[in-house]
């Protein structure tokens, strides 16, 4: 696998459900995992990627998908456990999609691998969960949209958030550069163009944050694998 600082010269998108979009992004590819295991090593076996069972799309058999996930898990390429979270509007009762939450993140603790987050309208149910989560995960809001209040809030627990091509401009400013990632998610835009957007905000130039975004994903992966 190639030395994760010969990446750092790309634009890193934590989020994203495709391929790179040229050779000047690097992804961690998100596969969410079915009732049928997804074929992983199959699939794209040398690339970094985060797998979850997201609250949409909660399996006939979580267990057996549970079972799937820790295998994945322990892959090199894997680089963060998730999307997971709950969800208010998901057909799944909030009882199963919060046990499922806190296993896939105890799995993530296992594993010493960041939790991807996704969260609507259920941010008093994530941070009662908090409390239950194994101390010292790292975990990532995905795909953060709210309002700057929120964000102040998350950020005083200790979460980290990731930014798409939609986001609050209050919320991305208040966001420190250390705790900042940003993704593409379903988009299929390059993420540079979302960098660029981002830089402005904080005024400083999309390399300085580009190198940043690395140096936070290299802070939170490193100990993992060994």
């Amino acid at each position: 696998m190639t030395p994760y600082h010969e990446h750092m010269n790309t634009y890193l998108n934590i989020h994203t459900h495709r391929p790179p979009a040229s050779p000047t992004e690097t992804v961690i590819r998100n596969y969410i995992l079915h009732d049928v295991p997804y074929e992983q090593e199959k699939a794209t076996p040398r690339e970094s990627f985060s797998a979850g069972i997201h609250p949409w799309y909660v399996p006939a058999h979580p267990e057996t998908a549970l079972e799937e996930l820790a295998r994945l898990a322990a892959l090199p390429a894997c680089k963060a456990i998730g999307e997971t979270g709950p969800d208010k509007f998901a057909a799944a009762p909030m009882p199963l999609q919060c046990n499922l939450f806190l296993r896939q993140a105890e799995l993530a603790a296992n594993h010493r691998l960041p939790l991807i987050i996704h969260c609507v309208r259920a941010w008093d149910k994530l941070f009662a969960m908090q409390k239950e989560m194994p101390a010292g995960l790292t975990c990532i809001i995905h795909g953060f949209r709210g309002k700057p209040e929120l964000a102040g809030s998350l950020l005083h627990h200790g979460f980290y958030l990731s930014f798409g091509f939609h986001f609050h401009p209050q919320s991305l400013s208040l966001c420190p550069p250390e705790r900042l990632f940003l993704e593409t998610d379903e988009d299929r835009r390059h993420v540079e163009v979302l960098y660029h957007k981002a830089a402005a905000l904080h005024a400083c130039s999309p390399d300085s944050l580009r190198i940043q975004c690395h140096k936070n994903f290299e802070r939170i992966t490193a100990p993992s694998k060994k």
